[in-house]
């Protein structure tokens, strides 16, 4: 009778549908399609949250672009109480998703909050338009993340 893969000892008849492994109770993952083995049963990560760095790149690079930009039109025209900032920092999130083509993730919150950050600075928003620009960008980024 065949041992479990992950218990050495433990006899047992069942095997991984995936894999084939030998498995006993305590290893069995019931899954749709049988029992699975705990490294089979994980579920697959999300191919939008893997960023490479060339879709990095071109995300940072368009976030920084909408952020500069976005920055100074709100800083010359005196747009930069709260409720703005945070759109603001909603939109540079937004940017830097689509630059790096749809991908998400703390990569690309980190980015998006970073480049909200340069661009409130430059746009003169003060320090509390800073934090709010980087928490809208860092919050719309995290409720995209899957």
């Amino acid at each position: 009778m065949p041992e479990c893969s992950f218990h050495p000892g433990v006899e047992t008849n069942v095997a991984c549908a995936e894999c084939g492994r030998a498995i006993c109770p305590k290893d069995m993952v019931p899954t749709p399609v049988g029992y699975k083995c705990p490294g089979c049963a994980k579920p697959a990560k999300g191919q939008l949250s893997y960023v490479k760095p060339r879709q990095l790149a071109i995300g940072a690079a368009a976030a920084l672009a909408a952020a500069i930009v976005g920055g100074l039109v709100l800083g010359s025209i005196g747009l930069t109480f709260y409720l703005v900032t945070l759109l603001y920092g909603v939109l540079v999130a937004e940017a830097a998703r689509r630059g790096s083509g749809g991908h998400r993730g703390p990569a690309i919150a980190a980015v998006a909050g970073a480049a909200a950050a340069l661009g409130g600075f430059v746009g003169g928003f003060g320090l509390l338009g800073v934090v709010l620009g980087v928490m809208g960008a860092v919050a719309y980024s995290y409720q995209n993340w899957s």
